[in-house]
Formats: C-alpha cells, structure tokens, sequence
C-alpha cells in the first residue's frame, strides 16, 4: 500500500471514530453551556491524536492513557452531567474501543497464521484489521444507543438480559482462559481477552444506564415532594378563600344597608366613597383557580400566585378532564418546567414591568392533550443542536428544564415544539394519551 493511500485510509479511520465518540457523547452525556465552536475545536483535536496514533503505528493498548484522559478530558470541559456518569461513559468507550481492535487485529492475524506477540502491547495492526474494528466498534455503539432507546420506550426484555449475560460471559471466559494455560495458545488467549473487556463494556453501559435511572427517580421523588408541597399550599389557599366569602357574605347585608342610606339621604359622594372602600378592601381576597383537574389547579394557583408578586399578567385557558391518563408526577414534569422557565424569563425582561405576561392554554380532545405557555422575554436565545437555551445577562443559561420536559414528552411519544420571536417564547406540547 502507498504512502498517499496509507494516509487517506488512516484520516477516515479517525474521522470515523471521533465520529463514534461525538455520537457516544450525544447519546449518554448533556451538553453544558460552552459554545459549539470550542466543542467542535475540541473534537477536532481528538481526531488530530488518533491520526498521530495511526500514521505513527502506534502498537496496541499504547496509548490507551491518553485515551482515557483525552476523552474524560473532553466530558469534564463539554458536558453538564455528574461526574461519575462522565467517567462511567469514557471507560465504556475506551474499553469498546480497545475490545473491537484486540478481536479484529487477533482473528485476521490467525487467519493468515502468523505469529502473535507474547504481549498485545506490541501487536501492530494491520490496515485490513482497522478497517474491520472500526466498523465492528460502530455497530456496538449503534448496540448500546438501540439498547437505551429500548429502555426509554419500556422494552426492557431484551433490554435486561444484559444484567445476566455480561456477568456469565465474563465468569465463562475466565474458566475458558484456565483451560488455555494449559495447552500455551496465544490467539484464543487474546480472543478470550477482547471477550472480557466487550462483556465489560456491556457492564459499564448497564452501570450507566442504572446511575441514569437513579437520578431520574431522584428527580421524580423531589418532583412528587414538590407537588405535595403545592397541594398543601392549595388547599390553604381555598380555605382562605372560602372564609373571606363567608366574611363578605356576612358583610354583605350592613354593606347594602350603609350604601342605601347614603343614596335615600342623596349624600351620593359619600355613597361612592364608601363603594370605593369595600372594593378596594376586596382586592386582597385570593383569586383561586379551580379547574376541575386538581393537579393542574395546583399548578396554576402557585404560578399565579408567583406571577402576581413579579407584576406578570396571567391568563389562562384551560378545558381537560377532571382526571388525565398521564402520570402525575410526568405531568408535574411538563407544566411545572415550562411555567417555571416562563417565570423566569419574564423576570429577565428589563424596562416597564407591564409588558411581562403569560398565556397558558391547555386542551385535551380526542385522546390528544396539548399544552401552550406564550411568555414574553428579553429576545435572546441560543438555538444549540436544534434546541433552544434561553439566556441570562451576562451568561449563558442552560436549558435543563425545557431538555426535561422533552425527555418526558419523548417518554409519551408526543412532541414538542418551541417558535421564539422577537417578542414571545411560545412552546407548545402534545401528547396522545390512551385512557386507561
């Protein structure tokens, strides 16, 4: 093979693996708030060592710590993750990676039957044997994304027999390596290797799958506190509002009284006067929104209430069934989130107070439930991988809670769809919910 060739071959083998680690990173781990271009720098660099790896012939598991840092580099500078699950996510492509090239470079070694090192530290690969692991590393990375999406979508059959599977095949070939001491061959052994570090690999993504779990079932568990905390506030605030119109029932009749007294003596001024009083001694009473749907009540009321003490104008328009066949706490998950962004950035706005409104509208007809929050805001946002992130003065804000109510509406197979201009933020959900 020519030289020109050789390096035409090694530039696409790194371009296809920085391909396969971008395509990792976007599957397991969040993107925090630096800007793209420093992402894209980063990852260009990463594909700049694979081709010094390649063109250099590097031999195999040489570099596997620069391997190691570089990538786990790369998730602590670019990611918003928690730290474990950042470092769990380069060990699995680190492993994957170096299972796939020990296999490939081993089976295609046997098959021309030439000699194999004592130590796979100094096994050289060839050119065919690159081409193969990285296309073997591709469809596994493919694997493990499948394997995710089947768990998202509650297909957890297949799913969970990586629980047993990569523990067995581990404890079967270290019982098969005893076996091959004894007889002193050296590509079953590299073979048994790779088969270690690939039910390694199954393992690490297992791991993180299941740290992912906990997280989101912690997040649930604060979510579902939070919602009780609003049902108590509530129920307080319809009780409240329950003796202030027992009072003014109570008021009511004296009121009358006084008024017409004022008017039969044509003491009109004073008439008004006091209308005057009793109606601003009424403003304070609480204005409880009570829909029929309780959860959505909550909701609503605590919004509400927040939006009235920021000075936002609140409107709201909502026709839904008393109950909805969706998860409480996923439904807490999507109108809390989007209130709560709404709140926000009105309260980013700057100037007169009087252009800051939110308009929630929520329907459900025909199985579909749709959501609508229509907020002002301060017109600037960063559209980042197709999704958009509102911004504060002076920094940059990472759009966590519009990436949680996504991942919610993913969970139904709804959608959502988010259109800025330059006045208002309107983003707009729709479920279809079969009844139960």
């Amino acid at each position: 093979m020519t030289v020109y060739y050789q390096l035409l071959l090694d530039t696409i083998l790194s371009c296809a693996e920085t391909l396969i680690l971008f395509q990792m990173y976007r599957a397991f781990l969040r993107r925090n708030s630096r800007p793209n271009q420093y992402y894209y720098l980063g990852l260009f660099s990463y594909f700049v060592f694979q081709l010094v790896t390649y063109a250099g012939r590097w031999p195999l598991f040489s570099a596997w710590t620069y391997y190691l840092l570089f990538t786990l580099l790369l998730a602590c500078l670019f990611f918003a993750d928690a730290l474990q699950i950042k470092i769990l996510v380069t060990y699995l492509f680190v492993t994957l990676h170096y299972s796939c090239k020990l296999a490939c470079s081993t089976f295609f070694m046997a098959l021309k039957h030439a000699d194999l090192p004592s130590v796979p530290s100094n096994l050289i690969q060839s050119p065919l044997s690159q081409i193969a692991a990285c296309v073997v590393f591709i469809l596994f990375t493919w694997l493990f994304i499948y394997f995710r999406s089947m768990r998202r979508h509650n297909k957890y059959n297949l799913y969970s027999a990586i629980t047993y599977l990569a523990p067995a095949g581990i404890l079967f070939i270290v019982i098969h390596q005893f076996y091959l001491r004894t007889i002193n061959q050296t590509a079953p052994f590299y073979l048994s290797e790779s088969g270690i570090l690939m039910c390694t690999s199954f393992a690490l993504f297992y791991l993180i799958d299941k740290t992912e779990m906990i997280d989101e079932a912690s997040e649930r568990s604060l979510m579902a506190s939070k919602l009780l905390e609003h049902q108590k506030d509530y129920y307080k605030s319809v009780e409240k509002s329950q003796h202030e119109v027992a009072a003014m029932r109570h008021d009511l009749k004296n009121h009358l009284h006084c008024i017409a007294s004022f008017i039969e003596l044509e003491q009109y001024q004073d008439a008004l006067h006091y209308i005057d009083e009793i109606y601003t001694d009424s403003r304070h009473l609480s204005s409880t929104v009570n829909i029929g749907n309780n959860l959505i009540s909550i909701l609503l009321n605590d919004a509400k209430e927040r939006a009235s003490l920021n000075n936002i104008r609140m409107t709201v328009n909502v026709m839904v069934p008393p109950d909805l066949p969706i998860d409480n706490v996923d439904l807490c998950i999507i109108l809390g989130n989007l209130l709560d962004n709404a709140q926000e950035a009105c309260c980013r706005m700057e100037g007169d107070t009087e252009d800051r409104f939110i308009d929630v509208e929520i329907l459900f007809k025909k199985s579909f439930l749709i959501i609508k929050v229509t907020n002002s805001y301060n017109g600037q946002y960063i559209l980042k991988e197709n999704q958009y992130e509102s911004v504060k003065k002076g920094q940059h804000f990472c759009g966590i809670g519009l990436s949680n109510v996504r991942t919610t509406v993913e969970k139904y197979d709804g959608e959502m769809k988010v259109t800025p201009n330059e006045k208002e933020f309107v983003v707009t959900v729709m479920l279809m919910l079969l009844g139960n």
